[in-house]
């Protein structure tokens, strides 16, 4: 197993468009760049839409930490950036997919995604990079 980032800031307005964010044949969902509806579907997305792989949960949950802290300026007041970092690392651990994603103002929408790699709930979507991995640990 391994884990793919990705990203996306923008105009929260915009996630309406769910004909975008689902993988259905007149969406335009491939070319989109708005996050899909499940997050396992960002792996059906093209890779030049992926931000990085990690092979340990750890690495992952490091870049979710950086990337969101600075899209976050003064950090999150509901829950300290450390603390969500190791609860991160522990989903990811047991391939659960983590998200991290706010408003930053009235209007701008910050989203950072782990995806774990065969993806537990997805099985069927291949690696986007073709990553030879083992599959997802069952519980």
């Amino acid at each position: 197993m391994h884990f793919h980032g990705y990203e996306w800031a923008g105009d929260g307005r915009l996630l309406a468009k769910e004909s975008e964010r689902r993988p259905i044949e007149s969406g335009g969902f491939r070319l989109s760049e708005l996050p899909p509806m499940m997050t396992g579907w960002w792996l059906l997305r093209p890779t030049s839409q992926l931000r990085g792989t990690w092979e340990t949960p750890t690495d992952a949950a490091d870049w979710l930490a950086q990337r969101y802290g600075e899209h976050t300026p003064g950090g999150d007041p509901w829950l300290p950036i450390e603390a969500r970092r190791l609860r991160a690392v522990e989903q990811l651990a047991r391939a659960a997919d983590v998200v991290w994603s706010r408003w930053i103002s009235d209007s701008r929408w910050s989203g950072h995604y782990a995806i774990a790699c065969p993806n537990r709930t997805w099985p069927n979507i291949p690696c986007p990079t073709k990553h030879a991995a083992r599959p997802p640990a069952s519980d």
